[in-house]
């Protein structure tokens, strides 16, 4: 099975996207920070905001590549049509989504076998 890298040139406007949710969530964060602390300046508001948000998206994309490492034999078992893949569950919703169509798809194609 041939591995998929984690950055490919495929992927750059999925990671505009999320680098636009980035900048997104940081103005709004530091924006709601500065009504509450108004001595400090919005620029400070606004670098502290884009940091500690870029710091939680490291900690989601870090345990993402966690847990498709675990996933992953799992994945090379239901491609070898085993019936029981033994596939774990992991704590993310997209993950888990991803799962279940993968395995949903996998018996479609063995039920027109």
């Amino acid at each position: 099975m041939e591995k998929y890298p984690l950055f490919s040139k495929k992927n750059i406007p999925s990671h505009m996207a999320v680098m636009l949710v980035w900048i997104v969530i940081s103005v709004i964060s530091s924006f709601l920070l500065y009504q509450l602390v108004s001595e400090v300046s919005y620029l400070v508001l606004l670098i502290w905001a884009a940091i500690t948000t870029m710091l939680g998206m490291m900690i989601m994309f870090g345990a993402s590549v966690i847990n498709l490492r675990k996933l992953s034999p799992g994945f090379q078992r239901l491609a070898s049509s085993e019936k029981d893949p033994k596939i774990p569950p992991v704590w993310c919703p997209v993950l888990t989504a991803a799962t279940n169509a993968a395995i949903e798809l996998a018996e479609v194609k063995n039920e027109s076998k």
